[in-house]
């Protein structure tokens, strides 16, 4: 494994976080466009939601963009990546239509989200070795 990517704690921090972004972006596709939104979050808090969501989602991928720049090697970055993008509708799937297609799915969406941005800025960057 050294020998492909030496980077192994960068590597599960890149799986970790792009997870939580790909399960955002499915789950927000599903919001879109706004009239054909499930009734929990049809109103104006659910749009709220939605838009907090989004911008969490925008800041999460630029994050982990420029983590995977400055960590891994690119060949890592397309084999992880990829995998992940290719299973997380399986996990997508799993999740209940109630829980995620409701204000309270979308408040933990939110917190997911916000521990995946907290995750990129922890100190565990500093157990990676470049």
């Amino acid at each position: 494994m050294h020998a492909i990517e030496p980077n192994g704690v960068a590597l599960a921090l890149f799986a970790a976080t792009f997870a939580a972004c790909c399960l955002s972006f499915f789950t927000l596709a599903g919001m879109f466009p706004a009239r054909a939104r499930p009734l929990p979050v049809a109103g104006h808090v659910g749009s709220l939601l939605v838009l907090f969501n989004l911008a969490l989602l925008a800041a999460l991928l630029g994050g982990v963009a420029l983590y995977a720049h400055e960590t891994l090697r690119w060949t890592s970055v397309v084999v992880a990546g990829g995998l992940i993008f290719l299973f997380v509708p399986s996990i997508f799937e799993i999740v209940p239509n109630e829980w995620r297609d409701s204000r309270g799915g979308l408040v933990f969406l939110g917190a997911l989200q916000l521990a995946s941005l907290a995750l990129l800025i922890s100190p565990l960057q500093n157990l990676s070795v470049i």
